[in-house]
């Protein structure tokens, strides 16, 4: 695995914990992410699916501003029996 590579799977399990703490701001906040993701952008040397990648971490960033909190990967909630997704929506109602 390259550094990027490394960079890139920390960034992506990392971030997500750090802007969805229980504390009232992010342990680790959107601006010190989208920072980390630009530098990684900035290198001559990313593949296709590393460029891809670092986009779909940049647009997570986009969707956590504007909604002020972390969403679930859309993969995770799809795996939750019918049932289950049924109940959790008669629940936020």
């Amino acid at each position: 695995m390259t550094f990027v590579e490394q960079e890139i799977a920390h960034i992506a399990r990392v971030m997500p914990l750090s802007l969805a703490s229980d504390f009232e701001e992010p342990v680790m906040g959107v601006d010190y992410w989208r920072k980390r993701l630009h530098t990684l952008l900035k290198q001559n040397h990313l593949t296709h699916f590393q460029l891809a990648t670092v986009d779909t971490l940049l647009r997570q960033l986009d969707g956590f501003e504007a909604l002020g909190r972390w969403l679930p990967e859309p993969n995770k909630v799809a795996r939750l029996p019918v049932r289950m997704r049924e109940s959790r929506a008669m629940a936020a109602v």
